[in-house]
């Protein structure tokens, strides 16, 4: 009983000896009725927390503990209370937070996130806050944990970092203070250093001046609240200098203030050159469209000039003669224009068809020397031709072949100033022939040699008249590659010549005569010809020529009439175009079979050349498919065998 009511004492004994060895005891007494009531009011708040709480004090023994720790020691607060810590967690336990202990007393407030034993929960990840308590001190006099559950968590973040570091982008998280607090190991990557090395820095330790000042405007907009997408090109440690494409997104807490933001980011290096191929597609393109129209627009105007004087004079004399001429030579001209889109088209396809044989290269080049010398005498070039003694046998289809070295030397002539030099060099290596062409002509940048042999590329400027559709080049590298062989293109530079070299496998057996030379015109006994072909012109002019052989040609313009006219005339031979509106010239070729047999003779005249095309044709009837447009005097001399 005090003047004060109850109060709560703490009082402490101690025993004493004198100098002259008497023993008596002293004791100290407190008034802790406060301190108890503040004590038990916090005891009651904790209880109530799903967190564990301890406090101890400055030499680390147990001042109390609430019922979530007791829970998770497994003990009773009096078998915790008033004992040393390390008695209760152990000595592993203790050494391992230790570090934690001496900067709490110190004064700071640390934290930690760890996995740690609790007899009453086992192995589980925790996170644990320590705060100072203070006394009538300055200094710290012990302090309070509080211990967070939070194994759920980290699970769940430990498969969400597995999740992440599967995907084929970076991810990051960044704290408002600049502060990474998780990257996945794509990012990782990128920056050419450990996640742990990463994650607890600042942005500008990890990064260049540079690229943080590239990425602030994204950075302040984000912190504003917006979803800020970009795209740019990034110098990365890891990868080098790289198009990104990227989202930063703002993370908030439950105030609604943005407290972290996070970052998906892809590499789209890739798209990036897709997109600059495809462009670069497009213009090309686009430059072929225009070249082609200029193409094939050059030879119209002689031959309009020619059909005009052919009409002025009546179509005789001298006149006459250069008129046929130059009509003749320019539509030769659009044919090899055409033939060359449809052998791209086929070798896009995969539907080249080569008649292969066992050829002499040096017959083959013959042919190919003989197509191009009219070209070369024109420009006054000289051509020196090297062969290697004995003769080099390939498997190859002569025609075609030969194409690829009449484009060269074509090519030669035709980029080379008028008096130039050209050289056909044959050598061997081991089982390869290999056939070189050079001039001393324009050349082109060295850089082209990679791009040269491309569809439509073109290595001439717009001044050059003869430009050509940049088939020529593409056409080589396709039928050579077809014959197991190799094409590669070199020059120093502009105004200093070229060099093509073409290398093809040797064949082991001896060589074949090549096809032998075109058969002589024959003349045809008069026969009965009908032509059928909604292109009134186109039908009337082959009916006319047809005519000159001596036949008796009569014309049908759909395929109707067509039927009719074959009904009426009984020809010998029909010659048809296929695609006649109305009933086309597949309908009609078996409308005539029904009617007159395989005694009549059908030749499929058409635009469309593919091998498709020609089964369709034979499946129909016909006896032979020719692709528009014709030598008459091929014509005649297929009438003839027929």
């Amino acid at each position: 009983a005090t003047p004060g009511g109850e109060r709560l004492l703490h009082s402490v004994k101690f025993p004493l000896r004198d100098t002259g060895g008497r023993r008596f005891v002293a004791s100290i007494t407190m008034d802790v009725t406060e301190q108890s009531r503040s004590e038990a009011q916090l005891q009651f708040v904790t209880d109530t927390m799903s967190a564990a709480v301890i406090r101890c004090d400055a030499f680390t023994r147990i001042l109390w503990v609430n019922r979530v720790y007791c829970h998770w020691m497994k003990r009773d607060t009096s078998d915790i209370v008033g004992r040393p810590l390390v008695e209760v967690i152990g000595e592993r336990a203790m050494e391992e937070i230790r570090p934690h202990i001496d900067a709490v007393l110190s004064g700071e407030r640390p934290s930690y996130e760890r996995l740690a034993d609790f007899p009453g929960l086992g192995r589980r990840w925790v996170a644990a806050t320590y705060t100072p308590t203070f006394g009538n001190s300055a200094e710290p006099n012990g302090w309070i944990s509080v211990v967070y559950d939070i194994h759920e968590r980290r699970e769940t973040q430990e498969q969400l970092g597995i999740l992440l570091d599967a995907l084929p982008m970076a991810v990051l998280r960044v704290n408002r203070d600049e502060t990474y607090e998780w990257v996945n190991a794509i990012y990782a990557q990128w920056l050419g250093m450990p996640a742990r090395d990463i994650v607890g820095r600042r942005l500008d330790q990890v990064m260049s001046p540079d690229q943080l000042r590239a990425l602030r405007p994204h950075i302040e907009r984000v912190l504003a609240g917006e979803q800020v997408p970009y795209e740019r090109l990034a110098h990365l440690r890891g990868l080098g200098e790289r198009w990104v494409r990227g989202v930063f997104t703002p993370i908030r807490d439950s105030r609604g203030r943005v407290s972290s933001w996070v970052v998906i980011t892809a590499d789209v290096q890739e798209e990036k050159r897709l997109e600059r191929a495809l462009r670069e597609a497009d213009r090309r393109k686009d430059e072929f469209i225009a070249t082609l129209a200029h193409e094939l627009r050059n030879p119209l105007a002689p031959i309009r000039n020619a059909v005009g004087l052919l009409a002025a004079n009546g179509g005789t004399g001298a006149d006459a003669q250069w008129g046929r001429a130059v009509i003749e030579r320019q539509v030769d001209q659009m044919s090899r224009l055409i033939d060359d889109l449809l052998d791209i088209a086929r070798i896009s396809s995969g539907k080249l068809l080569l008649r292969r044989q066992r050829v002499a290269l040096k017959e083959v080049l013959d042919i190919a020397m003989e197509t191009s010398q009219p070209h070369i005498e024109s420009a006054r070039h000289r051509l020196a031709v090297r062969q290697e003694a004995g003769e080099i046998t390939v498997d190859a289809d002569p025609t075609r072949l030969a194409q690829v070295f009449s484009n060269l030397l074509n090519n030669a002539a035709k980029y080379t100033p008028p008096g130039g030099s050209i050289g056909l060099d044959v050598t061997r290596q081991g089982a390869e022939a290999i056939v070189c062409v050079t001039d001393n002509g324009m050349g082109f940048p060295p850089s082209l040699a990679a791009v040269i042999f491309e569809p439509f590329s073109q290595w001439a400027g717009p001044e050059h008249a003869r430009a050509g559709l940049g088939l020529g080049l593409a056409l080589v590298r396709a039928i050579v590659q077809l014959h197991g062989g190799s094409v590669t293109a070199a020059s120093l530079g502009e105004g200093r010549g070229s060099r093509f070299e073409v290398r093809l496998p040797i064949a082991g057996a001896a060589a074949q005569p090549a096809a032998a030379p075109g058969k002589p015109e024959k003349r045809a006994p008069r026969l009965r010809v009908m032509v059928a072909d909604d292109n009134r012109d186109a039908a009337d002019s082959l009916s006319r020529l047809l005519a000159l052989y001596g036949h008796e040609v009569r014309v049908a313009y759909d395929g109707l009439s067509a039927i009719e006219l074959a009904r009426e005339f009984s020809p010998l031979v029909a010659v048809l175009d296929i695609g006649m509106p109305g009933v086309n010239g597949y309908d009609v070729a078996r409308r005539l079979r029904e009617q007159h047999g395989r005694s009549l003779k059908l030749i499929a005249l058409t635009g469309w050349g593919q091998q498709a095309d020609r089964k369709q044709a034979a499946d129909a009837g016909f006896d032979h498919h020719v692709t528009k447009p014709i030598d008459p005097r091929v014509l005649n001399e297929m009438i003839c065998e027929l």
